[in-house]
């Protein structure tokens, strides 16, 4: 498979992922409370999903328009590309479980209504 394919691949999935993300942020409900409980809610799930969508149209605009690598990308620019397109998230999801360490450790410690 082409390295073309895949760029267009994940750029389509990414869009999609965009797509859906937005029309589930523009169809809530203001007034809606969610489940304080849960790790994860379904809101965060869609934020994460919108942020790593649309980092990643970043990153495959910015190889398209400005061909940093020239217009035939070698195999180790590509595995630097993706390596740059994957930090984000990765980041993101580390960022994520070392707020929910600290709320586990000091949940004892606030009341929840």
């Amino acid at each position: 498979m082409d390295w073309e394919h895949i760029n267009g691949i994940a750029g389509i999935v990414s869009a999609v992922c965009s797509v859906v993300s937005l029309g589930y942020f523009g169809s809530k409900n203001k007034n809606d409370i969610s489940n304080t409980q849960r790790v994860l809610s379904f809101s965060g799930f869609m934020a994460f999903s919108l942020a790593c969508s649309g980092w990643v149209l970043v990153c495959i605009s910015f190889l398209l328009i400005f061909e940093p690598f020239g217009s035939y990308p070698q195999p180790q620019e590509y595995k630097q590309f993706y390596g740059v397109v994957l930090a984000f998230p990765s980041m993101l999801i580390f960022i994520f479980g070392v707020n929910v360490l600290q709320i586990q450790k000091y949940k004892g410690y606030f009341i929840h209504y």
